[in-house]
């Protein structure tokens, strides 16, 4: 008897909770998904790629703001993005309690575009992490962002959403990404590679930073790498630090003032009448 009170109950409560799922207040379009705001640097056509490609092309065009199924299925369609770099959460809200409300929020974390990687005649753009994010470009500008420049990479560029393999692209990217805050301050323009390895000269810095003027060029010496910190070679937040250092001392004034900046011997060479100076912090 009491069995058979319990299977009474849960059917008549699924058969409500089936009722309430399929109201017409929790019927969503899959239409209403859309990406209304994205960060600074994305452009109304990456807002439109993003929003376009969202949604498989079987998933329903209606569903229910209860139906978790259905949340899952919009989650995993937005990880799938390259632009995303991952689904933080999502927040429903009862259309009963806040009917201005969206009743659907879908909180995601987007990749942090950092350099432009040249590559013959364009460039490719390039996240924090070293991936790879869609399109080829005709300058290293997003919209109305600007990136440094990493310039010197031979290696073929990996397909949108990998990671770069070639470790002279990523050595770049890592370096883009210690000297972007002081990007203005330093006028530089790009991050140079052509050395990784010792490709060009052996002895050579193998990481340089190209300012605006072009005459000023900054060794950075070693590429950041496990090797490089066994031989006690600066990071490249120590480097950064030495160089803010030697803006500070001649009042900014370095780009076209000076012939180059050596950061690891801290020796700057003036350009005509040439002298080596050594400064230390």
């Amino acid at each position: 008897m009491t069995a058979a009170i319990g299977c009474g109950i849960c059917y008549g409560l699924s058969v409500l909770r089936e009722q309430v799922r399929e109201s017409p207040i929790y019927r969503l379009s899959s239409d209403s998904l859309r990406l209304v705001k994205g960060p600074d640097w994305m452009t109304p056509a990456i807002r439109a790629e993003v929003s376009a490609g969202l949604l498989p092309p079987d998933f329903p065009s209606e569903f229910s703001l209860l139906d978790e199924a259905m949340s899952r299925r919009i989650a995993a369609a937005y990880e799938k993005c390259v632009w995303v770099e991952r689904v933080e959460r999502i927040v429903k809200h009862d259309p009963r309690a806040d009917p201005k409300r969206p009743p659907l929020e879908v909180y995601l974390k987007f990749r942090r575009p950092i350099a432009m990687v040249r590559w013959r005649d364009g460039f490719c753009l390039a996240d924090d992490k070293g991936v790879r994010l869609p399109g080829m470009y005709v300058e290293p500008r997003l919209g109305a962002s600007h990136f440094l420049e990493v310039s010197g990479v031979t290696a073929s560029p990996p397909a949108p959403g990998q990671v770069w393999s070639d470790p002279a692209a990523l050595a770049g990217i890592r370096v883009v990404d210690a000297v972007e805050a002081k990007r203005d301050a330093f006028r530089l323009v790009a991050v140079d590679v052509s050395n990784y390895g010792g490709r060009r000269a052996k002895c050579d810095s193998e990481i340089a930073l190209v300012t605006v003027s072009k005459k000023t060029c900054i060794k950075c010496g070693k590429a950041p790498s496990p090797e490089a910190a066994m031989l006690d070679e600066k990071t490249p937040e120590e480097k950064v630090a030495y160089l803010d250092f030697v803006y500070k001392r001649m009042n900014g004034q370095v780009d076209g003032v000076l012939s180059y900046i050596d950061i690891p011997n801290m020796v700057v060479r003036r350009l005509p009448p040439d002298t080596v100076t050594r400064l230390r912090s």
